[in-house]
């Protein structure tokens, strides 16, 4: 039997067996990309948490920064020059973090859900924080997408108190 095939014949056999070793390995890569990607999103997550926490942790630990954090919106046009500085710089860095959700999200690099969560967060901070009221003096060091987002939750909210 085999000694009937010729070469063409054997040639033909060869393209097929290399034409399904070509199927079996896209679809390997295309299961590595995904593997990948989810990892890196997982990762990404991670590193959020990391970011967040130490902040956190340091308004749970410390009464007068909570108080600042939770009355500085409503208290900025009485706060001295030290004091605006220090609570402009907790507001700028929270909002770096969300920017690098933000952008994170953009660029698919985290998933849905945890931009939703994240999202919501944002959405609580624009009206605590009253950000309302500095966010044009503020927006300039973000990226210009990011200024549109938190400028649309700020209208948002607008909307909602009329």
């Amino acid at each position: 039997m085999l000694s009937d095939l010729t070469l063409a014949d054997l040639g033909n056999i060869a393209l097929m067996v290399q034409a399904i070793v070509v199927i079996v390995s896209i679809g390997f890569i295309w299961y590595q990309l995904r593997e990948t990607t989810r990892l890196t999103r997982a990762a990404n997550t991670q590193k959020l948490v990391e970011l967040s926490s130490p902040f956190n942790l340091q308004l749970i630990e410390n009464r007068e920064l909570a108080q600042f954090w939770v009355q500085g919106g409503k208290n900025w046009s009485t706060m001295d020059e030290v004091d605006k500085y220090r609570y402009r710089s907790l507001v700028v860095w929270w909002l770096i973090l969300h920017e690098n959700i933000y952008y994170q999200w953009q660029k698919k690099l985290i998933d849905e859900e945890t931009y939703t969560s994240w999202a919501n967060d944002l959405k609580v901070f624009v009206v605590e924080q009253n950000l309302e009221q500095n966010w044009d003096e503020w927006k300039t060091p973000f990226q210009p997408s990011f200024q549109e987002h938190v400028q649309q939750l700020i209208e948002g909210h607008r909307k909602q108190r009329k």
